[in-house]
Protein backbone atom coordinates (compact mmCIF):
# COMPACT_ATOMS: atom_id res chain seq x y z
CA UNK A 1 0.00 0.00 0.00
CA UNK A 2 1.31 3.41 -0.90
CA UNK A 3 0.48 6.48 1.17
CA UNK A 4 0.60 9.96 -0.26
CA UNK A 5 1.17 13.12 1.69
CA UNK A 6 -1.69 15.58 1.80
CA UNK A 7 -1.21 18.33 -0.77
CA UNK A 8 -0.67 21.03 1.86
CA UNK A 9 2.04 19.02 3.64
CA UNK A 10 3.65 18.01 0.36
CA UNK A 11 4.00 21.68 -0.67
CA UNK A 12 5.38 22.65 2.74
CA UNK A 13 7.95 19.86 2.77
CA UNK A 14 9.00 20.45 -0.84
CA UNK A 15 9.60 24.16 -0.19
CA UNK A 16 11.43 23.42 3.05
CA UNK A 17 13.64 20.77 1.45
CA UNK A 18 14.63 23.08 -1.41
CA UNK A 19 15.76 25.72 1.05
CA UNK A 20 17.55 23.17 3.25
CA UNK A 21 19.38 21.80 0.21
CA UNK A 22 20.57 25.32 -0.60
CA UNK A 23 21.72 25.81 2.99
CA UNK A 24 23.59 22.49 2.89
CA UNK A 25 25.21 23.38 -0.41
CA UNK A 26 26.52 26.72 0.90
CA UNK A 27 27.11 26.17 4.61
CA UNK A 28 30.83 25.44 4.29
CA UNK A 29 31.63 28.31 1.94
CA UNK A 30 33.12 30.30 4.79
CA UNK A 31 36.43 28.69 3.93
CA UNK A 32 36.50 30.80 0.76
CA UNK A 33 36.66 33.93 2.91
CA UNK A 34 39.91 32.90 4.62
CA UNK A 35 42.85 34.70 3.07
CA UNK A 36 45.52 32.32 1.89
CA UNK A 37 48.71 32.18 3.89
CA UNK A 38 51.80 33.08 1.94
CA UNK A 39 55.48 33.03 2.70
CA UNK A 40 55.49 36.81 3.18
CA UNK A 41 52.31 36.78 5.33
CA UNK A 42 52.00 33.43 7.17
CA UNK A 43 49.20 34.70 9.46
CA UNK A 44 46.84 36.79 7.35
CA UNK A 45 44.05 38.62 9.10
CA UNK A 46 40.48 38.24 8.00
CA UNK A 47 37.76 40.78 8.56
CA UNK A 48 34.99 38.39 7.72
CA UNK A 49 32.70 37.89 10.73
CA UNK A 50 31.91 34.19 10.88
CA UNK A 51 29.35 34.67 13.68
CA UNK A 52 27.24 36.82 11.37
CA UNK A 53 27.49 34.13 8.69
CA UNK A 54 26.40 31.44 11.19
CA UNK A 55 23.57 33.63 12.53
CA UNK A 56 22.30 34.22 9.00
CA UNK A 57 22.36 30.49 8.26
CA UNK A 58 20.43 29.83 11.46
CA UNK A 59 17.91 32.52 10.58
CA UNK A 60 17.38 31.05 7.11
CA UNK A 61 17.02 27.59 8.63
CA UNK A 62 14.34 28.73 11.08
CA UNK A 63 12.46 30.64 8.41
CA UNK A 64 12.49 27.69 6.05
CA UNK A 65 11.16 25.32 8.71
CA UNK A 66 8.57 27.74 10.11
CA UNK A 67 5.58 26.10 8.41
CA UNK A 68 6.46 22.53 9.32
CA UNK A 69 7.71 23.29 12.82
CA UNK A 70 10.65 20.94 12.33
CA UNK A 71 13.80 21.76 14.28
CA UNK A 72 15.73 18.52 14.02
CA UNK A 73 19.02 20.13 13.08
CA UNK A 74 19.05 22.87 15.69
CA UNK A 75 17.73 21.17 18.76
CA UNK A 76 20.15 22.90 21.14
CA UNK A 77 19.94 26.52 20.03
CA UNK A 78 20.79 28.81 22.92
CA UNK A 79 19.15 31.84 21.31
CA UNK A 80 15.69 30.31 21.16
CA UNK A 81 13.07 31.16 23.75
CA UNK A 82 10.77 28.68 25.46
CA UNK A 83 7.80 30.28 23.74
CA UNK A 84 9.48 29.78 20.37
CA UNK A 85 10.18 26.11 21.12
CA UNK A 86 6.64 25.48 22.33
CA UNK A 87 5.11 27.19 19.34
CA UNK A 88 7.26 25.09 16.99
CA UNK A 89 6.32 21.91 18.84
CA UNK A 90 2.63 22.71 18.45
CA UNK A 91 3.08 23.40 14.75
CA UNK A 92 5.06 20.18 14.22
CA UNK A 93 2.52 18.15 16.21
CA UNK A 94 -0.32 19.65 14.14
CA UNK A 95 1.37 18.48 10.96
CA UNK A 96 1.81 15.03 12.47
CA UNK A 97 -1.89 14.86 13.30
CA UNK A 98 -2.86 16.01 9.81
CA UNK A 99 -0.66 13.24 8.40
CA UNK A 100 -2.10 10.67 10.83
CA UNK A 101 -5.68 11.56 9.94
CA UNK A 102 -4.90 11.47 6.23
CA UNK A 103 -3.23 8.05 6.49
CA UNK A 104 -6.23 6.68 8.40
CA UNK A 105 -8.50 8.10 5.72
CA UNK A 106 -6.38 6.49 2.98
CA UNK A 107 -6.46 3.12 4.76
CA UNK A 108 -10.24 3.39 5.13
CA UNK A 109 -10.63 4.25 1.44
CA UNK A 110 -8.46 1.36 0.36
CA UNK A 111 -10.26 -1.14 2.61
CA UNK A 112 -13.59 0.17 1.31
CA UNK A 113 -12.39 -0.26 -2.27
CA UNK A 114 -11.29 -3.85 -1.59
CA UNK A 115 -14.47 -4.66 0.35
CA UNK A 116 -16.70 -3.36 -2.44
CA UNK A 117 -15.37 -6.08 -4.70
CA UNK A 118 -17.18 -8.58 -2.44
CA UNK A 119 -20.15 -6.47 -1.38
CA UNK A 120 -21.23 -3.31 -3.20
CA UNK A 121 -22.50 -1.63 -0.02
CA UNK A 122 -19.34 -2.23 2.01
CA UNK A 123 -17.99 0.91 3.70
CA UNK A 124 -15.33 1.21 6.36
CA UNK A 125 -14.42 4.39 8.19
CA UNK A 126 -11.29 4.51 10.34
CA UNK A 127 -11.03 7.33 12.83
CA UNK A 128 -8.71 8.02 15.76
CA UNK A 129 -10.00 7.16 19.21
CA UNK A 130 -10.95 9.94 21.62
CA UNK A 131 -7.84 9.10 23.64
CA UNK A 132 -5.64 10.44 20.82
CA UNK A 133 -5.06 14.18 20.49
CA UNK A 134 -7.02 16.17 17.95
CA UNK A 135 -6.14 19.25 15.93
CA UNK A 136 -8.84 21.24 17.77
CA UNK A 137 -7.04 20.54 21.05
CA UNK A 138 -3.80 21.84 19.56
CA UNK A 139 -5.55 24.98 18.31
CA UNK A 140 -6.92 25.56 21.79
CA UNK A 141 -3.50 24.94 23.33
CA UNK A 142 -1.88 27.38 20.89
CA UNK A 143 -4.40 30.11 21.63
CA UNK A 144 -3.93 29.58 25.38
CA UNK A 145 -0.16 29.77 24.89
CA UNK A 146 -0.52 33.09 23.06
CA UNK A 147 -2.65 34.42 25.91
CA UNK A 148 -0.08 33.08 28.42
CA UNK A 149 -2.65 30.87 30.14
CA UNK A 150 -0.68 27.66 29.84
CA UNK A 151 2.79 26.71 31.06
CA UNK A 152 5.57 25.59 28.79
CA UNK A 153 5.69 22.28 30.63
CA UNK A 154 2.05 21.62 29.82
CA UNK A 155 2.64 22.33 26.13
CA UNK A 156 5.69 20.06 26.00
CA UNK A 157 3.85 17.30 27.86
CA UNK A 158 0.89 17.55 25.49
CA UNK A 159 3.08 17.46 22.38
CA UNK A 160 5.45 14.72 23.50
CA UNK A 161 3.42 12.42 25.74
CA UNK A 162 0.15 12.20 23.84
Amino acid sequence: MQFTLPKSLRRMVRTQNRTLATIDRHQHETTRFHPQATHENPNPTTYFDFRVWRDNLDRVFYRSTRQTGWNGRKYDGAKRSDFFDCHRRIRFRRNQLVLRDDILNQIGSELTRVGREYDGDYIIDIAPTPALPKIDQLDDLESRLKREEVSFTEVIDFCLKR
